[in-house]
């Protein structure tokens, strides 16, 4: 039987995995394609993505099933109004159209990237999780 440990390092391995996978099947793009009509490439049909700032530090992951410049008009998600919006210099994504996929990378992304701003869910430690405590 597996024990915590070894799901932790399973877990991380698959981490580091997920982000050197997305990093080579992703292009940065800037807010000037970004905001460009037709330039980004999204298909609209599903993707993984994260924001970086000027320094690649990750500010954000997130997942939707539709085009992803479609979030900054949200009413759940109001990613414009975000404390770390107007921050951003690149955006990186994968577009997959299917929902497991993209929540199962958005989770491994977040637990690799560490990004400042997400809370649900929000960067972990990956050796703080699955620890057992006795009653």
């Amino acid at each position: 039987m597996p024990t915590e440990t070894a799901v932790r390092k399973s877990l991380g391995k698959a981490t580091s995995d997920a982000r050197r996978w997305f990093n080579a099947a992703s292009t940065p793009k800037d807010r000037g394609i970004y905001f460009a009509h037709g330039k980004l490439g999204d298909n609209g049909k599903g993707a993984v993505y994260a924001y970086f700032d000027k320094d690649q530090e990750t500010l954000y992951v997130g997942q939707a099933g539709r085009a992803i410049k479609r979030r900054m008009h949200d009413e759940l998600s109001k990613h414009k109004l975000a404390k770390w919006w107007k921050s951003w210099e690149t955006v990186r994504f994968v577009q997959l159209e299917d929902r497991t996929d993209r929540l199962t990378l958005e989770l491994l992304l977040i637990l690799a990237l560490k990004p400042k701003y997400n809370s649900k869910p929000g960067a972990r430690e990956i050796s703080q999780m699955f620890r057992v405590r006795l009653a």
